[in-house]
């Protein structure tokens, strides 16, 4: 009871639930900017010219995505991994889609990354018996929304027949590894990783899906501790790689 009337009813503060009329705006925004996709193409990422549907790419910037010599990504090994493939050599028009993919929360390029890659590398990814995207730490995954490895993953799985499973977890924030050079990105201290459902991959192919991988380093321990968590094999699948 308060001195005045009944008990005041406990809310969270605004933040996290926000006014009538704030969500009503929030809804109004979505509609409008579906709405607007709708009646207007998109705008290319890379050019703002008029996009074509797949990965936000106008034709002309479409043809510039760079795709590794033939054989050159199957070749490519990770420490720690029993196989690795990529689809791209991570530069520009490429990078607007991994940061459209990654901070502005256009999962449909997901989507069309998963479709390339079921359709060129289908006869290694088939190999998995079951989809693991590369986690994020829970920190950094509340404050983007959602983790953009698995908005690659979860589709693939789908094309794959594979089951997904999020059974492994960061352990550790870290430092960011985004501008960060070669030798700083290897001996990183702050990548670790535990695997929560051991059962889920235990003896069995595991295909670990990342979005861009440069030096290996954060892969490769996310691989070893799916291994010693029971895993029998792990395949790492990447959108892109970087040129070092």
């Amino acid at each position: 009871m308060t001195a005045n009337g009944p008990p005041a009813r406990r809310r969270l503060p605004n933040c996290f639930y926000g006014s009538a009329a704030q969500n009503v705006c929030r809804l109004a925004r979505r509609f409008l900017t579906f709405a607007i996709g709708l009646l207007l193409p998109r705008p290319c990422l890379a050019c703002s010219a008029p996009a074509e549907r797949e990965f936000g790419l106008c034709k002309p910037c479409r043809r510039l995505l760079e795709s590794p010599p033939r054989g050159a990504a199957r070749e490519d090994r990770l420490e720690g991994s029993d196989g690795f493939c990529w689809l791209w050599v991570y530069r520009r028009p490429l990078d607007q889609v991994i940061l459209g993919l990654k901070y502005r929360r256009l999962d449909y390029l997901g989507r069309h990354i998963a479709d390339e890659a079921s359709t060129r590398l289908g006869i290694e990814l088939r190999r998995a018996d079951v989809v693991v995207p590369m986690p994020m730490h829970w920190r950094r995954r509340l404050a983007r929304g959602r983790n953009h490895a698995e908005s690659i993953a979860r589709p693939l799985a789908r094309r794959l027949g594979r089951p997904l499973s999020t059974a492994l977890r960061r352990r550790t924030l870290g430092r960011p590894q985004v501008g960060r050079g070669r030798r700083q990105r290897l001996v990183n201290p702050g990548i670790a990783f535990t695997c929560a459902r051991p059962a889920a991959i235990r003896d069995r192919v595991v295909l670990l899906v990342d979005d861009v991988v440069t030096t290996g380093a954060t892969a490769g321990r996310a691989a070893h501790a799916l291994k010693a968590a029971g895993a029998g094999k792990v395949i790492v699948f990447a959108a892109a790689r970087t040129q070092t």
